[in-house]
């Protein structure tokens, strides 16, 4: 059986390397310090899961988000948010995110997501 592959994105998380250790105990885990490659990463590779940081409201994760969704339904998705950002939050779940998680971020609840 052919492991899922998880996408790590953002400027701290993808250096998580403990999470990612966890993650490769049933994944194939690809990271991004730069969540704009993402849609360049799906193209590439077949994307079960991406945890993806959020900070400072940023509007244009919302918008990846949309296309990954758009492009990639059967693609979960996972936020980590460091701002406490509720209406990002919410239009990220509008948009199909599966779950979101506050930072810092707890590994083991990521792990078993």
């Amino acid at each position: 059986m052919a492991k899922h592959c998880v996408l790590v994105s953002g400027p701290t998380i993808a250096h998580d390397e403990k999470l990612k250790r966890e993650l490769e105990e049933f994944a194939v885990v690809l990271t991004s310090e730069d969540n704009s490659q993402i849609k360049s990463i799906l193209g590439d590779n077949k994307i079960d899961l991406i945890i993806l940081e959020i900070s400072n409201a940023n509007l244009h994760e919302i918008e990846v988000i949309k296309i990954v969704k758009r492009r990639f339904p059967t693609t979960e998705i996972i936020l980590v948010d460091g701002d406490g950002d509720q209406e990002l939050i919410a239009q990220a779940f509008a948009f199909g995110v599966k779950d979101a998680f506050r930072r810092p971020h707890k590994r083991n609840l990521l792990s078993f997501a």
